[in-house]
């Protein structure tokens, strides 16, 4: 096989390396070797991945490479790395989500999205940087400290799935796995000019994790450069589990193993560039309408609307569920209050105060909210909308201080995304034409429940109707990264 050249790799799609494996043209221990390099020269500037075993990742790559050579592969994905972010549980890899209180924990299993990710075969390699307990909106921690946005080293790639989306810009690995449990794979996909994908809650099980912090609204997320190569990660972790019985619901529709090519029939497809007087960047309004313009032009039924819910409810639900999942998990530690963050010692303190009578009725809350948008897409098939309201903003800042122009608190730049989980609704980041300034701009595509085939397939169909995008995508995976910036 011929050596390929340091880097080169990492300038791959998964569905490319795939490709190159199965011919051998080159073989999984290259693939190590790319990706270790490109570790090494990157990773400490942008900080995206905290733990790494080169010997596990060799010991997976010759097994993969004993695979092909008997022609027995395990599937596409047979040899490809896969960074996982650092709330999910990895066996032979520490789980700290973030947290010193973590600091040395280690599952003694994997969880379910895991163990079927070994049985297709992929390297599992790396685990990547979170905020404390996978909460704040950038990513920083006690324990490792900040990641930088790849775009921008002056910048965040957002929270909670930071590590992951800057290791995917960066080129440190061609597939990741994060977690949403208020747009935190998506909104860090928009700010880092990746695909991030919020399944259904359910489709893809949960069983041995760490205890839920806002109710059901955290699932597992696959994040990619492609839509293509973030469907084959989604489809490799889905299906029903006994154990999980929220994942029952989908026993009995399994998913094609690659995307149909066949033409989509015309979508209703209900635009939302803004909520009332709430500020949204006019970069990423533009970017988004021109977005919506293109699906209009391809013959699909595109309609402004509207917001199809209660802003001040879905933050609402939010605050109650999150501060006071998050009391719980730091209750039993005696001295948590000098291991955690100050911020999130205030939320901690704030969830202690939360009754049952308002739990409850939050609770209650968000099953009105699940019925309300269950019968608002019988109108519609998709809500097209920003990702995000802001751009990434600057390093060490827990939110954006304004967006266009106009001073905003901390759940500003999050209006478009909270709700999707809230509602229990697939819904994918993709990117669409940068800003300005050369910074990414991520669209979200929001379906009704259980629709995360028709969410794949509409994204894919933006993807392939972009003619911009593979040149913007060839930045995103460039491996030089300046003082200041990847690309400017």
């Amino acid at each position: 096989m011929a050596n390929a050249e340091s880097g080169a790799l990492g300038q791959r799609s998964a569905t490319e390396l795939s490709d190159l494996l199965v011919r051998r043209e080159v073989s999984a221990v290259e693939l190590v070797d790319d990706f270790l390099g490109i570790h090494e020269r990157l990773n400490p500037q942008i900080n995206a991945i905290v733990a790494i075993d080169p010997e596990i990742a060799y010991s997976q790559a010759r097994d993969s490479d004993a695979r092909t050579a008997r022609s027995h592969r395990l599937g596409p994905l047979d040899g490809i790395p896969v960074t996982v972010k650092d709330n999910i549980f990895v066996a032979g890899f520490r789980a700290t989500w973030g947290s010193k209180i973590y600091a040395d924990f280690r599952p003694s299993s994997d969880d379910v999205c895991i163990a079927r990710l070994r049985a297709t075969g992929t390297n599992l390699f790396a685990k990547t940087n979170t905020p404390e307990f996978a909460l704040a909106a950038y990513t920083d921690n006690l324990l490792f400290g900040a990641t930088r946005n790849p775009w921008n080293l002056q910048l965040t790639p957002g929270g909670s799935s930071g590590g992951a989306v800057s290791a995917l810009a960066a080129g440190l690995g061609p597939l990741a796995v994060g977690t949403d449990a208020g747009g935190s794979i998506r909104r860090p996909s928009s700010y880092a000019g990746v695909v991030g994908f919020r399944p259904s809650t359910g489709r893809i099980p949960k069983v041995f994790g760490f205890p839920a912090i806002a109710h059901d609204f955290q699932v597992i997320a696959p994040a990619a450069r492609t839509v293509d190569d973030a469907y084959l990660l989604f489809r490799a972790m889905t299906g029903s589990d006994r154990r999980d019985q929220a994942s029952l619901c989908f026993s009995d529709t399994p998913l094609p193993e690659h995307l149909p090519n066949t033409a989509l029939s015309p979508s209703r497809i209900h635009c939302l560039f803004g909520i009332g007087e709430a500020p949204v960047d006019r970069d990423i309004r533009e970017s988004v309408q021109a977005a919506a313009q293109i699906f209009a032009s391809l013959g699909h039924f595109v309609e402004e609307v509207q917001t199809p819910y209660d802003l001040s409810e879905v933050e609402r639900i939010w605050s109650t569920l999150s501060t006071a999942g998050l009391a719980r998990i730091v209750a039993p530690h005696s001295n948590w209050r000098s291991l955690v963050h100050p911020g999130t010692k205030t939320l901690a303190e704030r969830g202690m105060t939360v009754s049952t009578e308002e739990y409850i009725n939050t609770l209650d809350s968000v099953q009105q909210l699940r019925s309300r948008l269950a019968m608002y897409f019988e109108s519609a098939d998709f809500l097209l909308m920003p990702t995000s309201a802001s751009l990434p903003w600057a390093l060490g800042e827990p939110c954006p201080s304004q967006i266009n122009g106009r001073e905003v608190g901390p759940r500003a730049a999050a209006i478009f995304a909270t709700f999707v989980n809230a509602a229990a609704l697939p819904a994918i980041s993709l990117p669409v034409a940068p800003s300005s300034y050369g910074l990414p701009i991520g669209m979200q595509i929001v379906g009704p429940f259980g629709a995360d085939l028709a969410v794949f397939r509409l994204a894919k169909l933006f993807e392939e109707s972009s003619p911009w995008i593979d040149r913007f995508r060839d930045t995103v995976t460039s491996t030089e990264i300046t003082n200041t910036s990847l690309r400017r």
